[in-house]
């Protein structure tokens, strides 16, 4: 499949900005995000609130829960390689 070049137009003579922003976590922060997700995810399904927005208390609780999970399994738990 081949795609046509746009012509020097296309941006209608400005460059596009690239103001994304940029995110880079550490194994320990990727966890505790995936542990959020399913969290919000499992809220989000018992308000059956299946569509529209997600509201930010429910993001803050939902990070919030995780990380008390996380620190409770941290003083509970001995890892593999804890002494």
């Amino acid at each position: 499949m081949q795609f046509d070049e746009q012509s020097e137009d296309f941006y209608f003579g400005e460059e596009p900005v690239d103001d994304r922003v940029g995110v880079s976590l550490q194994e320990s922060e990727r966890s505790l995000l995936d542990a959020a997700t399913r969290i919000l995810a499992a809220r989000i399904t018992a308000k059956g609130q299946a569509s529209g927005p997600i509201s930010n208390e429910d993001i803050k609780e939902s990070v919030a829960t995780a990380i008390k999970m996380a620190r409770f399994i941290d003083k509970t738990v001995r890892a593999d390689k804890e002494q």
